[in-house]
């Protein structure tokens, strides 16, 4: 059974990123699989494991952003 948060040590290992690329990765948004538990426990983050272990196991799907002055839908007519 996988634990329900994962910390940055863990992320690190299972990333295979040393802490100042994760965090670097984090700011620059190149980990949008990663949700912060809120609150803190001390100063320790925490992440929520499931949406990790889907981006590990390869069924991650973001989902699709919204573009100002761009269409989704056809016009109905």
């Amino acid at each position: 059974m996988t634990p329900g948060c994962y910390t940055v040590a863990e992320l690190c290992t299972l990333l295979h990123l040393s802490r100042s690329s994760f965090y670097e990765a984090r700011d620059k948004g190149r980990l949008p699989f990663l949700e912060e538990l809120r609150p803190r426990i001390g100063r320790v983050i925490r992440y929520r494991a499931d949406l990790v272990d889907r981006y590990l196991a390869g069924a991650w799907k973001p989902a699709p952003v919204a573009v100002p002055g761009r269409r989704y839908f056809k016009k109905a007519g």
